[in-house]
């Protein structure tokens, strides 16, 4: 019964008891509003109401993410040109197995050709400035020269070596060889994943990627675990994968936890090492991950966390023997039935483990 009919029936009980008298007696004040937030529920309603005290439970204690399968860092690798040019010839075809400096690509690069030449005169320019210092030197120790031509050839030494070591460089991008032939080898053993490569095909650099080639043994499972649910992953905790292609989940632990969040989707990688290479798993398949934590935490039962205003999640704490407080919580994601809590709520704390949406909506009525 509802406060306002409650009201009206005290109001003509009243009435009716003091008809004919002289004097009514004094109006009854009427009760205070409950807190927002705050339910009390009479005895007889409390059978549908389960109230349990929140207790650490370290079996329970894991959440679960969406997971795909990816290359572990150094396992895959993409070559483009690294100069202007035209391809020659290709040497592999996807799906081959390579070793590292097989080739790949021939291409011929005109800027090769200037590049291994300026080694070659930057090679010649250090042996001439090395002697030319050597005689200085030499003279210097003999009073023939001063130490202001000795200082001047040293000067020109280091610059010669410092231009040969920039030659070096420019020709480490072309590799071994000579003209303009260039030569693309593999980095890495491995299988040669895709190949856009063709014989005649003009190239440019940094451009599209020629050949890609990936070691499939050489793989981690990355699960897209959502910001809230950080905290509860450490490294070292173990992970059970399970893939719709592979008959029986498979173990593995916590590598690392990314340490940047995608800003749209509000999640970070976290990867996984397995304990055994499965050999149907290919980059880029699908599964979910559990991922046990290795502290015992709080946990509830799912029914027990209501979703308000499509964000905010909340509980229902018994305060006495007939008062509830709603309370605002933290939650993982579900597992198995049950949420692990984040942060809103004590060990021993009651709460109302069956029945909270009865609550729920009395509070609104209420309010």
């Amino acid at each position: 019964m509802n406060r306002t009919l409650l009201l009206g029936l005290w109001a003509f009980s009243a009435a009716c008891s003091g008809a004919g008298t002289s004097s009514a007696p004094a109006e009854r004040a009427a009760p205070a509003p409950l807190k927002e937030g705050v339910v009390q529920l009479a005895e007889a309603s409390r059978a549908f109401i389960t109230v349990t005290p929140v207790k650490a439970d370290a079996s329970s204690a894991a959440l679960q993410a969406p997971a795909r399968v990816a290359f572990r860092d150094g396992a895959l690798s993409r070559l483009v040109a690294p100069l202007a040019g035209r391809v020659v010839s290709v040497h592999v075809r996807t799906g081959d197995t390579v070793k590292p400096g097989d080739a790949l690509v021939t291409l011929d690069c005109p800027e090769a050709a200037a590049s291994r030449t300026a080694v070659a005169t930057a090679t010649a320019a250090l042996r001439e400035a090395q002697s030319a210092f050597e005689r200085e030197a030499r003279m210097f120790e003999q009073g023939v020269t001063t130490e202001r031509e000795r200082l001047s050839a040293e000067t020109r030494l280091a610059e010669a070596r410092a231009e040969l070591a920039r030659a070096q460089a420019s020709v480490g991008f072309v590799g071994t060889g000579s003209g303009t032939t260039v030569v693309l080898r593999a980095p890495i053993a491995g299988t040669v994943l895709s190949r856009s490569a063709a014989e005649g095909i003009a190239v440019q650099p940094g451009g599209d990627v020629l050949v890609e080639v990936g070691d499939p043994s050489a793989l981690w499972v990355v699960a897209d675990v959502f910001e809230r649910d950080l905290p509860l992953v450490r490294e070292g905790a173990r992970a059970r994968v399970t893939m719709p292609s592979v008959h029986a989940p498979l173990e593995g632990k916590v590598d690392s936890v990314g340490a940047v969040v995608a800003s749209g989707s509000r999640t970070a990688p976290v990867r996984i090492t397995l304990a055994t290479q499965e050999q149907g798993l290919r980059p880029g398949m699908f599964g979910r991950v559990r991922i046990d934590s290795p502290d015992a935490s709080l946990t509830l039962p799912v029914e027990a966390v209501l979703l308000r205003n499509g964000k905010d999640s909340v509980v229902y704490v018994q305060q006495d023997a007939g008062t509830f407080v709603r309370r605002p919580v933290i939650v993982a994601q579900p597992v198995e039935g049950r949420v692990q809590v984040i942060a809103g709520l004590s060990p021993g704390d009651p709460v109302v483990t069956r029945g909270a949406l009865l609550l729920d909506g009395a509070a609104d009525q209420l309010l």
